[in-house]
C-alpha cells in the first residue's frame, strides 16, 4: 500500500472519515505542489488536515471546539509526534511516519472526548 492508502487507513481505523480526498497543495496558484493533503473529521471531536510533503514528510493540522487552548494542553499531551505549532483550538504536529500517525490520532480521539465529557459535565 501507499504513503496515502496508509494514512486513509488511519483515519478510518481510528473511526474517523475523509471530507476531502488527497489534492495537491503548492505555496500560491501557479506554483509546483509542494504537498499532498486530506481533510478528515473524527467524530464531532475534531477535524483537520493530513499534509504529506514531497519528500514524505508527515504533518497532522487538528482543530477541536473541545479543546479551547491547545498551547495550556501541551504537558498532558502523550503524543508521538513533535508539537509543531499551537493556538487556540488549533494545532500542527509532525509525524514520523504512519505508525506514530495512528498513535496520536487515538490519543487524540480519547483526549478530546474525555475533554468533551468533562465540559458537558460543567
Amino acid at each position: 500500500m501507499s504513503v496515502e492508502e496508509n494514512i486513509s487507513n488511519v483515519i478510518t481505523k481510528i473511526g474517523g472519515d475523509v471530507k476531502r480526498n488527497w489534492y495537491p497543495v503548492s505555496e500560491r496558484p501557479g506554483k509546483e505542489p509542494f504537498a499532498k493533503e486530506i481533510e478528515y473529521t473524527v467524530g464531532d471531536l475534531y477535524s483537520g488536515k493530513i499534509h504529506l510533503r514531497n519528500e514524505g514528510d508527515i504533518y497532522v493540522f487538528v482543530v477541536s471546539k473541545y479543546v479551547f487552548n491547545w498551547k495550556e494542553k501541551t504537558k498532558d499531551l502523550k503524543i508521538k509526534g513533535e508539537l509543531i505549532d499551537a493556538a487556540g483550538g488549533l494545532m500542527w504536529i509532525r509525524e514520523e511516519n504512519e505508525k506514530s500517525l495512528e498513535e496520536d490520532m487515538k490519543f487524540l480521539r480519547d483526549y478530546v472526548n474525555s475533554a468533551k465529557s468533562s465540559s458537558s459535565q460543567h
